[in-house]
Order: C-alpha cells, then structure tokens, then sequence
C-alpha cells in the first residue's frame, strides 16, 4: 500500500495508537484501500463494517498485538472463565451434594437422582434455540449477565429443597437459565478472535471448568466438617448461588457486544478489531434472519458431522460431572476422601485443554488436525472405560481404577476444541446461530440420554453406564476422522478451483490496497462458508 503509506506511515498509526489516542486516518475519498460509505451499503453488510469507515486496512503487528491484547483482558480473562468456570461448578454441585447425602435427605430412590441429572438438559434443550435467537438479535453480554442472575437465584432455592419434587423443579429452572451461556461466549469470541487465535481462546474461557472446581471442592471438604443448622450440602448452595449472581452483574456491565462498539477500544483500534475477523471470512454480527442460510446448516454434511460429534462426546462428561463422586466412592473411600480425590481428575481436564488447544492455535502442523488430536483422547477413555466396566473394585486394585478414572477426563477437552472446530468452520450469521442451536441440542440430548444407562440398582459400579459411554467413544473416533476427511477435501477442492483462477495477493501499490479492501468487504457480507469460494475450513 504504498499510497497509502504516503499519507500516514505505520509507525505515525502505532505511535498514535501507543498513546491510547484515537488514530485515525483523515477521511480522503477515492484513496485506494479507504473504506468509503459506498462500500457499506446493502441489506447483506455486516453491522460492524460501519467501524471501518475512512480507516486504512494497513496496520502493524504491534498495533495488531496491543489491541488482541486489550481484547484478552476485557473479555476472555478474567470475566468470560470465571463465568463459565462457575456454571460447571453450579451445574454439577448436585453431584457434590449426593457425597454429602443428598439423596437420603431428600428421600430420593430408584432413578431419581438420574433424572434431577436429566431434567436439567430437557430445560436446557427447550431454551437452545430461543436462547440463540435472543443472542443474534441483542447484545449477548446482556442476554448472559441477566441469565447469569437468574441462574444464580434458581442455585440459591434449593436451600428450601425438601423432596424431589422441588429438586426437580430447581434443576429444570436451572437449565433454562444456564442456556444462553455457551452459545453466547462462543459468538462473542467468534466476534473478536480470527480463526488461528479461536481454539486457545475457547481454551482460556473453558480453562476454569477444570480448575475452578478444584478450589472448590476444598471448599466443599471444609464445609463436611463445619456445624451448623443446615445439611452441609446446603452451605454449597448458598455460597455457589450467591457468587453467581454477583459474577451475572459483572457479565451485564462488562462484556462488550463486538468490536465495532468496543468502549475500551479507540477508533482506530476498532478498525483493526474488525478488520481482523473480516479477513477469516467468518463475518461478525448481522441481526437478520436467512431462510435460506438456516436450511443450509441444515444439509450440509459437514453441520451434521460435527454435531454428532458433540453429542458422542458428552457421554464421557456424564462420567466426570455426575456420578465421579458416586463411583470413587464405590472404590472403598469415605465421602469426603472421595470429594478430594476428583481434584485430581479436574486438574487433568485444564491441563489437557491447554495443551491441544494451544497446539492448534500457536503450531501451523496441529492447525488442521484438531479432530485427530481429539480422537487420541477419545481413545484414552476407551481404555479407561473398559479397565473400570472389566475390573471389580477391591482394596487392591482400588488405584488403578482411580487412575482409569483420571483418564476417562481426558474426555473433557472436547468441549472446548469441538466449540472451536464450530466457531472457525461455520460462516454466516444465520447459519452460525444455527449451527450453535443444533449443537447444543444434540449436548442436551447426549446429557439426557447417557445419564439414564447409569442405572440406581447398578451403583456404585454403573455396569451399563460405563458400558454405554465406551460405545459411544468408539463411535466419536469415526465421526472425528469423517469431519476432518470432508473437510480436508474441501479445502483441496477450492485450493485447485483458486489456482485456475488466481487473484492478486501478493500486488503492491494500488493493485495490492484494492484487494485487500476487495478481501475485507468480502467477509462482512455474511456469506456463508458454502457460499464463499474464499473461505477456508480449519478442521
């Protein structure tokens, strides 16, 4: 861009930008490479283009840096882990209140604590796609924080929880209101985040589902030995609710929509911002409804691979989230050893998620084969799940299928890499929405399903259960290899098609300026990754 050059040079943009000013180009139409109010007009032009009015699209990659940088600390940390750190604590505090007695206190028997499991993902499955419309249709962090408040309060009532019955009702309360908040964090990184930087960022904000339990679990420990007038599980309750409401409030006020209206961001910062994800091709934000990009989330082949994906992974969460207690127990260990001893298998969960996902985000030879690397782990619960379905627990051999158990966690850095094979693959805000909506119908139904082979009269082996969740893996492995394969010949299709008609990418001057600005206005017009020839899949 040498003309552009002319006019302000890139070290002038990032000593502006060093001192938090707001840089700014000044607006000269016709300049090659300029965003001019032509350029954003149409039905189909993403609502944070308007960001990119009278802006160069050249930028250094230390003004690149200090602005993913800003980005980091006002969204993904701390704010968006804590949050979601807390709703897998809140979620599975059930299955830290049946290790303080749960089920004798509220009289519970035969499948009734399966089903206070269950019930949470039938509400859960109802709210998806009211949850996803609300989110492509208004601010996210709003649509989260008031969920988050709501969510909380539901936590607080089972302090009045007395039968069944009203145990029921919380979890199923619960589940609507815990609904907007994985569908919601995974479009605003989509938002802020271009398709190399997404995988580490689902890891950072998915970090504490590992960690956070590990606190509070010792927490929980303390609160087993701790008098008072209420049943220990009670205190979990009390303290996870009132916790999660204030963390709703701090969603609600802090969480920016998307980087066109970013407060802590200068102009010029905004620019780069949305330049950034415009350049992926995945689009940013557009509140319009497309019929026609709805039905094609809902045949394309690719959509329905991953989304089976999800769902034959979650069976190794039903292990991990809600019944580890009720098995490690089984084991021979009294009840608050057995509390202590999922540490362990939480801290292998962050861990594991920190390393794949930064393996496909920092190193080109991982990029692409983030599927792959999760059927190595799908593999290792295999093993895990068949030594703890073959092996009947004694004192002798009680370790080893603690450490079975351990391994059957390395299950849980799916999630957060499956999020990120979606975020990255789907184009088009529709079909995104979409896609996210068809996702966490099929993590409902898994999580409704899987729990109920977990039979009351087995515990606390769960025969059928474990049984149940090692099919499932096996099936995971082929759907893992079939997406990356589908994909993989896409990106070859198109790679062959680009080469026959090959554009100017690497021109310089007016030539280079235009195409890029040709590139950008590209990806803000809420193509789909179908229908966009430019976009490449990262499987």
């Amino acid at each position: 861009m040498s003309n552009l050059a002319a006019t302000e040079s890139r070290s002038s943009d990032a000593t502006d930008l060093s001192k938090g000013a707001d840089a700014k180009l000044e607006y000269q139409p016709g300049l090659p490479g300029i965003i001019e109010d032509s350029d954003l007009q149409g039905d189909n032009v993403d609502e944070a283009a308007a960001a990119l009015r009278g802006q160069s699209l050249d930028y250094t990659e230390q003004e690149e840096s200090r602005v993913v940088s800003k980005i980091d600390w006002r969204t993904v940390m701390p704010i968006m882990a804590i949050t979601c750190g807390l709703q897998f604590v809140d979620k599975s505090a059930v299955s830290n209140a049946a290790t303080f007695g749960l089920q004798s206190d509220l009289h519970l028997h035969g499948q009734n604590y399966s089903w206070a499991v269950s019930v949470f993902y039938f509400s859960y499955l109802g709210a998806t796609w009211p949850s996803t419309y609300l989110l492509q249709r208004f601010h996210p962090g709003k649509v989260i924080g008031i969920a988050c408040v709501l969510w909380g309060v539901c936590i607080l009532a089972m302090l009045g929880v007395t039968n069944f019955g009203g145990l029921i009702a919380c979890r199923f309360l619960l589940g609507i209101f815990e609904a907007p908040l994985s569908p919601g964090f995974m479009m605003i990184t989509t938002r802020w985040y271009t398709q190399k930087e997404q995988p580490f960022r689902f890891g950072l904000w998915t970090l504490l589902n590992g960690w956070l339990p590990i606190p509070a679990l010792v927490m929980f420990y303390g609160l087993g030995h701790a008098g008072g007038p209420l049943q220990p599980w009670r205190y979990i309750f009390l303290i996870l609710g009132l916790v999660t409401v204030l963390m709703g409030v701090i969603v609600f006020f802090f969480i920016a929509d998307s980087p066109a209206n970013a407060p802590f961001l200068n102009d010029r910062e905004r620019a780069i911002a949305v330049e950034r994800i415009a350049r992926c091709q995945t689009g940013i934000k557009n509140t319009q409804w497309k019929r026609e990009q709805f039905i094609e989330a809902l045949t394309d082949p690719r959509v329905w691979l991953v989304v089976a994906t999800l769902f034959l992974s979650q069976s190794g969460g039903a292990v991990t989230t809600n019944f580890i207690g009720i098995i490690i127990k089984g084991f021979g260990y009294n009840q608050l050893r057995s509390l202590l001893l999922q540490t362990p298998a939480f801290a292998i969960q962050g861990f594991i998620c920190l390393i794949v996902t930064g393996l496909v985000s920092f190193t080109k030879t991982f990029r692409n084969l983030k599927q792959p690397l999760l059927s190595i782990a799908a593999c290792c619960v295999i093993a895990g799940t068949g030594v703890v379905y073959s092996t009947t627990p004694t004192a002798q051999n009680r370790q080893l299928l603690l450490g079975m158990m351990y391994m059957i966690a390395l299950n849980n850095c799916s999630f957060t890499t499956i999020m990120s094979v979606i975020g990255v693959n789907f184009a088009g805000a529709t079909k995104k929405s979409t896609v996210s909506a068809m996702t966490f119908v099929a993590y409902c139904v898994s999580n409704i399903v899987v729990p109920q082979a977990f039979r009351g009269t087995e515990a606390p082996t769960y025969h059928t259960g474990i049984l149940t969740v090692m099919c499932f893996q096996i099936a995971l492995v082929i759907c893992y290899w079939a997406s990356w394969a589908l994909m993989t010949l896409e990106n070859t299709r198109r790679d062959k098609l680009q080469a026959r008609h090959p554009h100017a990418d690497g021109e310089k001057g007016v030539e280079g300026a235009m195409q890029k600005k040709e590139d950008v206005l590209q990806g803000l017009k809420d193509l789909t990754d179908r229908g966009n020839t430019t976009f490449r899949y990262s499987p």
